[in-house]
């Protein structure tokens, strides 16, 4: 294509997305084409100048793709294209692409951290080692050698493992998905619950079965929450839903503070109903100093770093730009999902 490729840009209407994306080098090979908004009638209007449009949360139906007669090409920001009418591009002969993304990857690494530091009870373990608890013990160290050493000499009871335990997912979006690729290569049994369930052929490459939210929680040893909170699931994990959950489980929370009433959650703890909790987030922030969630021995809490890497806007921005460009120079372009 000798001129420029004219992309429309579906979430231009986030001030924010496209001052990023105006500032990416990557850019220069695009006529950016802006929606007044991200509504239907936006798009619409927006379309038939389009070679190719860039989404991430924006809805593309079929209605903005049937106006895009010049239309070749639609890039996922992400990996869901719930939001993208695949069926009418494809239809259309229009390719749709997805792209793994920087900023879910660093949640996803993150739930898997608060897992791992969960079932291996890691903060336990430090603080036996860096406040010398051997001397309140009895314990005088030893001079080890491959055979001689002392196994475990806090007495840390409970050290588990990932391998073979069910993980629950609840919200299986963009970042569900890498948590989901992650569990897999723990080979970890893996179910999921959102209000919508994924067809089957996703379900069968991530390995996924999908359960009503109450079996999930009583079949799950570990319950991961990366959903939005919402009106619909504010305070969704109460004491009810604890109460539901399998004896001696974990609970994990990269999503949002507000889907937990931690209040239940202390009592199930307390009482050692759930073995323990990862939370990266929480319903007021800072964690205030009255919580009892800070005194419990069997929680891991992080001051919500979970999408701490500040190197995504640089990295995921030309990765999908740089995707288009290759399509239009005939070269080999990554994920297409349709053809």
């Amino acid at each position: 294509m000798n001129r420029k490729i004219r992309l429309m840009l579906a979430d231009g209407a986030t001030r924010k997305v496209t001052t990023r994306l105006r500032e990416s080098p990557a850019a220069q090979a695009f006529e950016l084409i802006i929606p007044a908004d991200d509504s239907e009638a936006a798009l619409v209007a927006a379309a038939p100048g389009a070679d190719a449009m860039l989404c991430y949360q924006a809805a593309i139906p079929a209605s903005v793709i049937h106006a895009a007669p010049a239309l070749k090409f639609i890039q996922k920001h992400g990996l869901n294209c719930r939001n993208i009418d695949v069926a009418a591009a494809t239809a259309q002969v229009v390719r749709v692409a997805i792209m793994p993304l920087l900023r879910n990857v660093t949640v996803a690494e993150h739930a898997l951290a608060l897992m791992l530091a969960c079932a291996r009870k890691v903060i336990a373990g430090h603080q036996a080692v860096s406040s010398a608890a051997y001397q309140q013990a009895g314990i005088e160290p030893v001079l080890t050698s491959q055979k001689n050493y002392r196994a475990n000499w806090a007495g840390i009871q409970g050290v588990g493992e990932l391998f073979q335990a069910t993980v629950g997912i609840i919200g299986m979006g963009d970042i569900g998905m890498e948590i989901a690729k992650r569990c897999r290569a723990f080979d970890m049994q893996l179910v999921y619950h959102q209000r919508t369930p994924h067809d089957a052929a996703l379900e069968e490459a991530l390995g996924l079965r999908y359960l009503p939210i109450d079996d999930l929680l009583a079949a799950a040893d570990f319950v991961v929450l990366v959903i939005p909170h919402t009106p619909q699931t504010e305070g969704m994990i109460n004491a009810a839903a604890l109460a539901r959950m399998k004896p001696g489980a974990v609970l994990i929370n990269v999503g949002r503070g507000g889907l937990v009433d931690e209040a239940a959650l202390a009592d199930a703890l307390e009482s050692h109903r759930l073995a323990m909790a990862g939370l990266d987030v929480y319903q007021s922030e800072p964690l205030p100093v009255g919580s009892r969630l800070r005194h419990l021995p069997n929680v891991v809490l992080l001051p919500h770093t979970g999408g701490g890497s500040y190197r995504s806007w640089a990295v995921d921005v030309p990765a999908s730009l740089h995707n288009i460009s290759r399509f239009f120079a005939g070269e080999k372009t990554t994920g297409v999902i349709n053809g």
